[in-house]
């Protein structure tokens, strides 16, 4: 049963938690470096399957309990896209 439900944006990492037959089934958001959140499926978790070990600001709806810390996904941004084009300094 839930503790608290609210709308949140968080920057983490994305992991994979599962895999099926060597695929990624399901996600994680590592947040701080030690919290996960689990990331619920839904249409923006299967476009984060391709971006697994990318930077990301997340914007969506968490769930807690007491055994874990769910998000689920409405918006997020990649946060760790370098464009060397436009970077003067390259």
């Amino acid at each position: 049963m839930p503790i608290d439900i609210y709308e949140d944006t968080v920057y983490g990492q994305i992991l994979p938690s599962e895999w099926d037959n060597e695929r990624v089934s399901s996600l994680i958001l590592l947040v701080d470096g030690d919290e996960e959140f689990i990331i619920e499926k839904n249409d923006q978790a299967d476009t984060l399957v391709n971006h697994i070990d990318r930077w990301i600001t997340a914007e969506g709806v968490i769930t807690e309990t007491n055994k874990s810390i769910r998000i689920k996904v409405r918006n997020f941004k990649l946060e760790d896209d370098i464009d060397y084009e436009e970077d003067d300094d390259w």
